[in-house]
């Protein structure tokens, strides 16, 4: 099977509903093509993170709205206007690119290969429409999905940086923010920003957790420009007194 093919089947080979020859011919591939196992684990990663979400709550007075909107449609002269929920465009999106692909597989590789690209960006833009979504309005455990969805997505826009910095700073889940704070610090490295984030949010932070993991992270990464913040942190007569002697201990590690 080549790689065109194992493409075209990767969402029902994920979803396994594909007979066990095709599933098998598509397993092979798979281990010796790096190019196509990279999708199906970035794909993989995807579905299951919107599987991640909860299912969503029926509106009250839906069922009697569906019927009026289903009169509707019998009745001539009437404009139909639709408004569609986020999941509903996503799942178009996606629809339609691997539909688009198809008809490039049919046209010829090298269209194909251009729809390939196209489809990719396309499925990262709505990837983190989705992570950014999650972030803004769920909470505990699919934030913390979010995060780490973010954190090992590669290449992260400044939009899902902004939307950590924020998460970092002001979720009203002390979990949630310690994982926003340990994603930011996996890309402080790639990231001036970030740096500067990181040190501008222990002016922010209250909580003696997060101010302890805030300082341990910029202490073992070498950041002399957090510490002015860090003895800040360390003389002002509110902070914690557990926190002023591991600031104290981890500012060794920088001076």
């Amino acid at each position: 099977m080549d790689c065109e093919a194992v493409k075209i089947n990767l969402p029902e080979y994920i979803d396994r509903k594909l007979d066990e020859t095709t599933s098998g011919a598509i397993r092979h591939h798979l281990q010796n093509c790096g190019s196509c196992r990279a999708l199906h684990d970035e794909m993989s990663s995807f579905l299951s993170f919107m599987g991640s979400f909860p299912d969503p709550e029926v509106p009250e007075g839906m069922k009697e709205e569906f019927a009026e909107r289903l009169a509707e449609l019998s009745t001539p002269g009437v404009k139909k206007i639709r408004v569609l929920p986020v999941w509903t465009k996503v799942a178009a999106v996606l629809v339609l690119s691997f539909g688009t692909y198809w008809i490039g597989y049919r046209i010829g590789s090298g269209e194909s290969e251009r729809i390939q690209s196209q489809l990719t960006s396309e499925l990262s833009a709505q990837k983190q429409q989705v992570l950014l979504a999650s972030l803004r309005d769920y909470t505990g455990p699919q934030k913390i999905d979010a995060v780490y969805s973010i954190s090992n997505s590669g290449n992260v826009s400044d939009d899902l940086i902004g939307a950590l910095v924020y998460t970092m700073n002001s979720d009203q889940n002390t979990n949630v923010r310690l994982a926003a704070i340990t994603a930011l610090s996996g890309m402080m490295d790639k990231n001036a920003l970030v740096k500067k984030e990181l040190i501008k949010s222990l002016a922010v932070q209250e909580n003696p957790l997060l101010q302890i993991s805030l300082i341990q992270v910029l202490t073992e990464k070498g950041v002399r420009e957090a510490k002015p913040q860090i003895e800040s942190v360390t003389n002002n007569e509110q902070t914690d007194e557990s926190v002023k002697a591991f600031a104290k201990d981890m500012m060794k590690i920088i001076i």
